[in-house]
C-alpha cells in the first residue's frame, strides 16, 4: 500500500479503561462513536470500548446507529442529537433511545410505539436542555410546561435528562461551571418524579477539568481516541491512530531553485525532497488535531520520517505533498511516512489497518 491507516485498538481499549477507573460509584461510561468513530471505524471501535466495559454507545443519526446494528453491535445505542420526526419507526425498530427536544417529535415516537411495539409499549427518551450552545435542545425554563405536556403522552417514558455545556477548555471555566450546577439542581429535582432518571451533563473536557459533575453518567469521545482536550489535567493517554506515506520520488534540489505550484517556494539551501501520494483529496492539510504536531517554527506542517521531522514544502497538491528530508539521514523510495490530517478529514477510500 502506497498510504493508509493504522489504527491501534489495544490503545483504544487502554484509554477506555483509564476513564472507567476515573468514574465515580455507579457512574456509567457512553463510548461516543459518531462521525465513524472520530474516523477511526465505528464498527471497530465500538466492540473494543465495549469489552473494556464502556455500558452503551452514543452516535448522532440514525444511519449512523443503523451501521452499528448492522455490524451485528447489540448494545443499547442513544441517538445524541434530536432526530426527524418521520425517523421514529426507524429508530425504534433498530432499538435505539433517542434525544427529544420538542413534543412533535414526541409525538412522532409515540405513534411509532403504537404501531410497532402494540398496546402496552413504550419508548424510553432523554430530553436535553440548551445551556447556550444554541444547537438544538429544550431552554431550561420551558421544562415544567414541556413534562406537563409529555405526561399526555403515556408511550413515552422519560428515561434521561442530558445537556452538552458550551465549555471550551480554559477559556470560560466559570461560566460552564454555573451552568453545570444549574444542571445538577434541575436533573436532582427531576429524579424525585422519574425514579431512575439516567443524568449525563460531561463530554471529554467536563470529565476532565469538571470531575465532581459526573452525575449518572460521562459520554466520552475525544479521550477514548487519545486526545485530551484539558489544558490543565494531565491523562496517560495512548493515541491510537497513525496516517501513513510511503515515499513514491526523490530528488536533489539546489539553493535558489523554485519547485512548487506558482513557483511559490524557493529552496535557502541544498535539499533532498520527497514525495509522497496524499494530499487534500485525503484529508491533508486540515488543522491536526494534536496541537503538538501542528506548530513549529518557520512552517506549519510536517511529517515524521526515521524518527526526524520532514516539512511540507509549498502547497499540498489533490493527490501528492512535497516534503523536506534533507535532515532524515537515509532516506529513501518507499519509507513510510507519518503525516498530520484531522482524523474526521481523512478520505474513507484510505484504508484502515487494525492492529
Amino acid at each position: 500500500m502506497l498510504k493508509w491507516i493504522e489504527i491501534d485498538l489495544d490503545a483504544v481499549r487502554r484509554n477506555t479503561a483509564w476513564v472507567l477507573s476515573r468514574l465515580g460509584r455507579g457512574v456509567r461510561l457512553m463510548a461516543v462513536v459518531k462521525a465513524d468513530g472520530y474516523g477511526h471505524g465505528a464498527a471497530k471501535i465500538a466492540p473494543a470500548a465495549l469489552e473494556s466495559g464502556a455500558h452503551c454507545l452514543g452516535v448522532l443519526t440514525v444511519e449512523e446507529a443503523a451501521s452499528l446494528r448492522r455490524a451485528g453491535i447489540r448494545a443499547p445505542v442513544h441517538l445524541l442529537s434530536p432526530v426527524l420526526p418521520e425517523q421514529a419507526g426507524e429508530a425504534l425498530a433498530l432499538k435505539l433511545i433517542p434525544t427529544i427536544d420538542t413534543l412533535k417529535q414526541a409525538r412522532a415516537f409515540h405513534a411509532a410505539v403504537a404501531k410497532l411495539r402494540g398496546k402496552g409499549g413504550t419508548c424510553p427518551v432523554h430530553l436535553d436542555l440548551d445551556f447556550g450552545l444554541g444547537r438544538w435542545g429544550l431552554p431550561p425554563g420551558e421544562l415544567q410546561g414541556f413534562l406537563a405536556r409529555l405526561s399526555g403522552l403515556k408511550r413515552i417514558r422519560l428515561a434521561g435528562l442530558s445537556a452538552h455545556i458550551d465549555y471550551v477548555a480554559g477559556q470560560n471555566s466559570v461560566e460552564a461551571e454555573e451552568k453545570l450546577r444549574s444542571f445538577g439542581r434541575i436533573a436532582a429535582g427531576l429524579k424525585l418524579r422519574y425514579p431512575g432518571l439516567v443524568c449525563h451533563a460531561a463530554n471529554s473536557s467536563v470529565f476532565m477539568d469538571f470531575p465532581h459533575f459526573q452525575y449518572d453518567m460521562v459520554r466520552s469521545g475525544n479521550l477514548l481516541y487519545g486526545i485530551n482536550p484539558s489544558r490543565s489535567n494531565k491523562a496517560p493517554l495512548k493515541s491510537p491512530w497513525r496516517f501513513l506515506a510511503r515515499v513514491i520520488a526523490l530528488r536533489r534540489v539546489p539553493k535558489g531553485c523554485s519547485i512548487g505550484y506558482a513557483s511559490e517556494y524557493v529552496a535557502p539551501r541544498r535539499m533532498l525532497v520527497a514525495t509522497v501520494p496524499v494530499g487534500y483529496s485525503d484529508g491533508l492539510t486540515m488543522a491536526p488535531a494534536q496541537r503538538a504536531i501542528s506548530l513549529g517554527s518557520g512552517f506549519h506542517y510536517w511529517g515524521m520520517l526515521r524518527g526526524r521531522k520532514a516539512p511540507f514544502i509549498g502547497r499540498c497538491a489533490i493527490s501528492h505533498t512535497l516534503l523536506d528530508v534533507t535532515s532524515c539521514p537515509g532516506a529513501k523510495l518507499g519509507d513510510a511516512v507519518a503525516l498530520p490530517v484531522r482524523r474526521t478529514a481523512a478520505s474513507h477510500h484510505i484504508p484502515r489497518v487494525y492492529v
